[in-house]
């Protein structure tokens, strides 16, 4: 539990919370707008984020061109938005592999209600219990399938992570979710979801989520899907948000 741990602290700063950059996006939806130059955003929100969500080939290319304080979180599946069934995420790694690029703990995406939900149950259940042996962190992306962000699945993704092992739990938030996560013993953090209107929307999400117990955020689209400087004061003001407790 000791490797856990300190890999956790990779990711969380001391304050229990996190301010994540989901930037793995790319194996879905190709050569989306604002991450043309993915390695350029790395290094504008290496500044601010505390650790950041990637594929196993950026991992590859950054090689140490990340700084040292910035967590790596090694996304473990995924499919194309070209997809039959885009919830039908497939594994593209595996645990020994993310230990070999020293990453500080694996993602793993899901979606319950659909007709991928049982096999998704079984390949999470078997990377909680490899990554267990190595006392690497495991994140769970859980979400309901399809397009409604229903309060009900959304609670219950968060204890199906919790109850499953997951050592971090990724959903969305929602008003009164406070509810739920105040029963759930291990942080549950807030998902950005469908690029909102304005910056000022998802600064109010942000603390939002962070008023009801969330233990921070990991944005994609409402973070890099805006012009540099926008993304650079919204990154800043988040990160004040989240770490001076400024709510």
């Amino acid at each position: 539990m000791y490797g856990i741990k300190r890999r956790l602290g990779r990711i969380f700063r001391r304050d229990g919370r996190v301010f994540i950059a989901a930037l793995d996006h790319g194996v879905g939806l190709g050569f989306v707008k604002g991450l043309e130059d993915l390695l350029h955003v790395i290094d504008v929100l290496s500044n601010y984020v505390d650790a950041l969500i990637i594929n196993k080939g950026v991992i590859r290319a950054l090689g140490d061109d990340v700084p040292g304080r910035v967590g790596i979180i090694y996304k473990l599946n995924g499919i194309t938005k070209y997809s039959e069934n885009p919830y039908d995420l497939r594994l593209l790694g595996n645990v020994e592999e993310a230990l070999s690029y020293d990453a500080d703990a694996v993602s793993f995406e899901m979606y319950i209600g659909g007709p991928q939900e049982g096999r998704q149950l079984e390949e999470v259940s078997r990377i909680i219990s490899d990554a267990s042996k190595w006392d690497l962190p495991v994140i769970i992306h859980a979400y309901p399938h399809g397009e409604k962000q229903d309060p009900e699945m959304i609670s219950h993704c968060i204890r199906l992570g919790w109850e499953l092992g997951a050592n971090v739990v990724k959903t969305f938030y929602y008003q009164g979710v406070s509810s739920i996560i105040k029963y759930v013993k291990v942080p549950v953090i807030a998902a950005g979801g469908p690029r909102m209107g304005a910056p000022e929307h998802v600064i109010n999400y942000v603390r939002s989520a962070l008023n009801e117990g969330m233990s921070g955020v990991a944005l994609g689209r409402n973070l890099w899907g805006w012009d540099e400087e926008t993304v650079k004061e919204i990154a800043k003001t988040i990160r004040s948000i989240i770490h001076t407790h400024e709510t």
